[in-house]
């Protein structure tokens, strides 16, 4: 047999084998670089995590946050409603009223 037949063979026979097999040969093979891959992985997923979750400082800025805009939107309402008022007391003529009744009064005296 040559070293071509030998090689396909070999690559036959590798290819005929099912991917957990072939994943526990190479285990076999390699010890200690599958057990500093799997360590390397673990590793990464540990600082992937972590960058993903939210720190403490990050969750009571955004509850400050949310309460600076709520309380910004209760201000609008409450800006909004007095103009209003205002302007509901300037549409009533109490001008008018009180001038009318100041001269009343002055009449009353004179």
């Amino acid at each position: 047999m040559t070293t071509t037949e030998t090689s396909l063979t070999t690559t036959a026979a590798t290819a005929a084998q099912s991917p957990l097999e072939t994943l526990e040969n190479c285990v076999r093979e390699n010890p200690t670089r599958t057990l500093l891959m799997v360590a390397g992985l673990g590793v990464a997923a540990a600082f992937l995590a972590r960058s993903l979750a939210p720190t403490p400082q990050n969750r009571a800025l955004q509850v400050l946050e949310d309460i600076q805009d709520r309380l910004s939107d209760l201000a609008d309402e409450g800006a909004l409603a007095m103009s209003r008022g205002v302007r509901h007391v300037g549409e009533l003529h109490l001008d008018r009223t009180f001038d009318k009744l100041s001269r009343g009064i002055k009449g009353l005296f004179h």
